[in-house]
C-alpha cells in the first residue's frame, strides 16, 4: 500500500500524524497550566521539559523528513542520463536546433527550426542565445506550455524533458526580443 502512495497522500499523511502530536502537546500544556495545587516553579519545569523534548524531536523529524524526500529531485523520469542531448540557439527572431552537444560559438552553429526527436526518451536540450535573452518554450498541440528555460547570451541552461506522446510541438519565445518576436517560432516533431 505505501508504495502505491502518491506524494501528495503521503504528505497529508505526514501532515495529519504531526497535527495530531502538535494537539497532543497543546492539550499537555494547558492541562498543565491549569494545576491549582501543584507549586507553579514545579509546573514550569515540567512544561519546559516537554518544550525542549517537543522542540528537539520536531527537528529529528524535520531534519529525517528533509534528506529522505532529497531522494525524488530532481523527480525520478530525471535521474537517469538523456536518452538525447539537443543544441538550442536562439537568435533574432529564430531558433537553430540540432542533435548532439557542440563547443562551437552561437553564430557559428548551424541548425534548423525544426527537428525530430524519438517518444518517451529523457531529452537534455542545451539552449543558449546568440544575441539578446529569448525563453525557449515548448507547447504541446493544445497551447499547454510544457517546459521553458531561459536563452541567454554567454550562458548555457540545461532543460530536461521527456515527450510522453508523439506528435508537433511548437516552439515559442515568451522574453520580448524585439518587434518580430511573434514569429521567433520552430518545432519539435516527436515520432
Amino acid at each position: 500500500m505505501i508504495a502505491a502512495m502518491t506524494t501528495q497522500v503521503y504528505a497529508a499523511l505526514v501532515t495529519i500524524v504531526v497535527v495530531y502530536f502538535i494537539l497532543l502537546g497543546a492539550i499537555f500544556l494547558m492541562r498543565a497550566a491549569m494545576v491549582g495545587t501543584e507549586d507553579k516553579y514545579a509546573a514550569k519545569g515540567k512544561v519546559y521539559k516537554v518544550r525542549g523534548f517537543y522542540f528537539w524531536g520536531l527537528c529529528v523529524v524535520l531534519t529525517v523528513g528533509l534528506f529522505w524526500t532529497l531522494r525524488f529531485l530532481p523527480y525520478e523520469e530525471f535521474q537517469q542520463k538523456p536518452g538525447e542531448i539537443v543544441t538550442v540557439v536562439g537568435m533574432q527572431w529564430a531558433w537553430k536546433m540540432g542533435i548532439g552537444s557542440t563547443d562551437v560559438k552561437p553564430k557559428d552553429f548551424t541548425g534548423a527550426n525544426q527537428i525530430t526527436l524519438p517518444v518517451d526518451t529523457p531529452i537534455t536540450f542545451q539552449v543558449t542565445s546568440e544575441d539578446v535573452n529569448h525563453n525557449f518554450s515548448i507547447y504541446n498541440d493544445r497551447g499547454v506550455l510544457l517546459a521553458q528555460t531561459q536563452a541567454m547570451p554567454g550562458y548555457r541552461n540545461d532543460l530536461q524533458y521527456r515527450f510522453r506522446e508523439k506528435g508537433d510541438y511548437p516552439i515559442l519565445c515568451l522574453e520580448y526580443c524585439g518587434a518580430p518576436h511573434t514569429i521567433m517560432t520552430g518545432k519539435i516533431h516527436v515520432e
